[in-house]
């Protein structure tokens, strides 16, 4: 089941991720929801803003492939867990004439 959705912003000059939860997992027994993001794979350089929240972005990447993860774990302890790829390219340079 795909927990995220990527959403993609140029920042001064700067492209940051977003990764958006879908909310697909909550039900109405278990309202109370632990999120974790983390990167389980890739080059060391990275910041993921709010580890622990439903909607987060991840900024400092570098030129590579990256993989992160989504844990979502209900009050009743069952957890569900995504696993995303994101790869980055270094930008093209222009010849100016």
């Amino acid at each position: 089941m795909q927990l995220w959705v990527i959403h993609i912003k140029k920042i001064n000059m700067k492209y940051i991720i977003f990764f958006l939860l879908l909310p697909v997992f909550a039900n109405a027994q278990s309202s109370l929801l632990k999120y974790e993001w983390r990167k389980i794979s890739g080059p060391a350089n990275y910041t993921i803003a709010s580890p622990y929240a439903a909607h987060t972005a991840v900024s400092n990447l570098e030129s590579g492939i990256y993989q992160f993860e989504l844990t979502v774990t209900n009050s009743n302890n069952i957890s569900a867990r995504d696993t995303m790829k994101v790869t980055v390219q270094a930008a093209a340079n222009k010849l100016q004439s």
